[in-house]
């Protein structure tokens, strides 16, 4: 048995999900529940029906739709209604509920955000998260605490790297580019007998090529990998990352429905 919490008519309250196994009473399939009855789910749970409506779409349909305490669906022939999807991002009132963080990566304010860091962080400069926090929530009390929460999120890194490869593209700097800084980079340490930064180049080449047994490396990203900087970064506030031609050098960073 779970206890879910949820705000329903304006108030938080605790509600049960049994198994079917050990549900208390006998309980009707979803589709057929109306207001109070105890109704089964398509992957074996029992909730509470607390509603049971119907709507008509701008085509002249009428649909209906049954909410459970433990999620909701509308009636069709092949819908059905799983609880354990919804429990696993706590969420119970959407028909095909997604992470929180996933819904505001699509969001206007978190793309803007984005590429106000990118910009920052292409140009040399320190992240302004003052400035950073005001793009994506100003009516936060601390939106810079705010944005930084955010840029920790899996989703939000791999859309800063995204957008980070989106800007060194536009500024020539692509694959192509960086395999020519690293041939050139040895061809420098052979002239000054630096057998250690020939040795850190072939060890680039190899990663770049899948030389390595058992290992694969995504070939046609620009920056190789990101994401532990940007959390850094992100922590710190003291490391930056800038991209720019220098021929003389390797270094690329590394590292719904009504409710």
């Amino acid at each position: 048995m779970d206890k879910i919490s949820r705000r329903m008519g304006g108030k938080v309250r605790e509600y049960l999900v049994y198994t079917v196994e050990e549900a208390p009473f006998e309980a009707i399939y979803w589709k057929q529940a109306d207001n109070g009855d105890w109704a089964k789910t398509d992957d074996g749970y029992v909730a509470e029906c607390v509603s049971r409506k119907e709507y008509t779409d701008s085509k002249g349909r009428v649909k209906t739709l049954v909410k459970l305490t433990c999620g909701v669906q509308w009636v069709t022939n092949t819908s059905t209604l799983l609880y354990e999807p919804n429990k696993e991002v706590n969420i119970y009132s959407m028909v095909k509920p997604k992470p929180w963080q996933e819904r505001e990566a699509k969001k206007s304010r978190t793309k803007n955000a984005v590429s106000s860091y990118v910009t920052q962080v292409v140009n040399g400069q320190k992240p302004d998260w003052e400035q950073i926090g005001k793009i994506y929530r100003p009516d936060q009390k601390n939106p810079p605490a705010t944005v930084r929460r955010l840029f920790k999120q899996e989703v939000i890194r791999n859309m800063i790297e995204e957008k980070l490869k989106e800007v060194l593209i536009s500024k020539g700097i692509d694959k192509g580019f960086v395999l020519d800084t690293m041939l050139n980079a040895i061809e420098i340490a052979r002239e000054k007998q630096d057998v250690s930064n020939i040795l850190r180049a072939a060890e680039n080449f190899i990663d770049l090529l899948e030389m390595r047994p058992n290992k694969k490396i995504t070939t046609d990203t620009l920056q190789i990998d990101m994401t532990n900087q940007i959390i850094d970064q992100i922590e710190t506030e003291e490391k930056k990352l800038v991209a720019s031609r220098k021929t003389e050098s390797t270094d690329v960073p590394h590292d719904e429905v009504p409710v």
